[in-house]
Order: C-alpha cells, then sequence, then structure tokens
C-alpha cells in the first residue's frame, strides 16, 4: 500500500508556531510521525510522500494547498492519504479535514485523519471523513497511530 501523509509544520519537522506561517513542502518518504506509521502499518505498506505545511499558511490559502495537493498525487498513484494525527491543534484539523475530504473526493481513494473530538475540524468535516480520535495528548502518538 502506497501512502500520502500531511503533517504541520510542528510534526514535520519545521518548528513550533513561530513556523506556522511556512508554506507547503512536499518530500519524499516518510517524515516525522510517518516513520512510525509506516512501521505499525507493515511491511507492504511506505509513505511514499509527505505534505508538510504551517498551519496558519494552510489555512489562509487553503484552496491554493489543496490544488497543490492534489495535482501531485494525481502522479503519484498512491492508495490511502493520512493527514495528522492533529490531536487538539485546531487550525492543523482544519486543514487536515479539508485535505481529506478533496482527496476523497477528486481521488476516489480512502483519507483518514486523526483528531481530539474537541478540535473544530471534527465539527466541520465529521458529515464526509472518518475520523480517529486521537485525545489531546501527543503522548499517545504510538497508539493513534496504530488505530
Amino acid at each position: 500500500m502506497r501512502i500520502a501523509h500531511y503533517l504541520n509544520q510542528f510534526f514535520g519537522g519545521i518548528g513550533a508556531e513561530e513556523h506556522a506561517g511556512k508554506g507547503l513542502e512536499i518530500r519524499e518518504g516518510a517524515v516525522g510521525p510517518g516513520r512510525l506509521l509506516e512501521q505499525l502499518a507493515g511491511a507492504d505498506a511506505s509513505v511514499v510522500l509527505t505534505f508538510v505545511c504551517g498551519d496558519n499558511f494552510a489555512v489562509e490559502h487553503q484552496d491554493e494547498i489543496t490544488a497543490a495537493v492534489l495535482e501531485k498525487l494525481n502522479s503519484t498513484g498512491v492508495d490511502l492519504f493520512i493527514a495528522g494525527p492533529c490531536f487538539d491543534a485546531g487550525r492543523y484539523g482544519m486543514a487536515a479535514g479539508a485535505l481529506c475530504r478533496a482527496v476523497q473526493n477528486h481521488h476516489k481513494i480512502p483519507a483518514v485523519t486523526t483528531m481530539s473530538e474537541e478540535n473544530p475540524g471534527v465539527d466541520l468535516h465529521r458529515d464526509a471523513l472518518h475520523i480517529i480520535d486521537s485525545g489531546t495528548s501527543t503522548a499517545k502518538m504510538r497508539d493513534v497511530l496504530g488505530k
């Protein structure tokens, strides 16, 4: 299984809130939590592509980010799109949900995200997406990715 993964600037290794304005980066292979995701998914799964974007930039430029992600996915042949885990990071959850919805609708492949029930992205996207409850603690990363 070929997986594309979306992460915010923090989990993508760029930095914390001071880098929330960072634009979209497209990286080959697994980054950050994507490495653990690959391990948990088994030998037949690999994260072939990772999208990393600052939370502010993603929310303020949602149409631009979505178009770039959809365009890149046109040539990758991925089987699954995963966004997050977002935990309770609201901007991250809103962007992740919007991307999952777009990928699911445009590419007709499964898209999954993880976020806390308190994340505003849940209210915006629960009607169209499979959202796994991540809770609020990043200490539960292994458990969340295992789901």
